[in-house]
């Protein structure tokens, strides 16, 4: 068993996308980018998303002559994101086992981060509904570290835990989580609720996954956890 076991969010822990207006969110964080001064081909080289378009937009200001103003417009563009997040994350359902998973490694001794591309306000505002469901650190896009398939939120959980690689694990449902935990050197397991989503993570090269959490937590020998 490992000492510290990380987790996407997203489709990992709780079904969020569903929940988001993430056109309409698009329509707000584009119009910013570009007054920002965000510039055109950026746009035209990630014509939808928002989450591919801010890391894009952090990728570009990058070693800028004004780092504080920089930062600022990169954290003004991840709370306009946060805004429709926060506006869904109270309808996302948990998937199968998820909230019992988290809360049994917790009360084995292991510690739990939740490693997230979403707003850490957003993780904490879904997790103050289940109890049980507490974590020790929520490493999430506000840190303005790059998002997965970076390492960087990885090893920052990591750093906070003050754990070692070789006794972490991620546990993700996306190319882009094993390839940050490929990365960073951590275990990595996946979850995939569909057949769709296990070949895309097959075809990543991922080897060890899972239908849900409580498939992960059988696999694992984890006990029931109590509410």
């Amino acid at each position: 068993m490992y000492k510290l076991w990380m987790f996407d969010f997203d489709n990992t822990i709780a079904r969020l996308e569903p929940e988001v207006d993430w056109a309409g969110g698009r329509l707000v964080l584009e119009p910013y980018l570009r007054s920002v001064g965000a510039p055109d081909e950026m746009f035209a080289r990630i014509p939808r998303g928002n989450l591919p378009l801010y890391d894009a937009y952090r990728s570009h200001i990058l070693g800028e002559s004004n780092p504080g103003q920089a930062a600022g417009n990169l954290r003004r563009a991840s709370e306009i994101i946060e805004r429709i997040e926060l506006a869904g994350v109270d309808r996302a359902q948990p998937l199968d086992g998820a909230v019992e998973t988290l809360a049994a490694l917790k009360k084995s001794g292991a510690a739990v981060a939740i490693v997230t591309s979403n707003s850490s306000k957003t993780v904490t505002r879904w997790l103050d509904a289940y109890a049980c469901a507490s974590v020790d650190a929520i490493v999430g896009r506000d840190t303005l570290l790059g998002l997965k398939p970076s390492p960087d939120m990885l090893v920052r959980a990591l750093k906070l835990s003050s754990v070692d690689r070789s006794e972490a694990a991620f546990v993700g449902d996306s190319d882009a989580d094993f390839r940050a935990a490929r990365s960073c050197g951590v275990r990595f397991y996946g979850i995939a609720p569909t057949d769709s989503a296990r070949d895309r993570l097959l075809a990543a090269g991922a080897r060890e996954i899972f239908g849900s959490p409580a498939a992960l937590a059988t696999h694992l020998n984890l006990p029931a956890a109590r509410a």
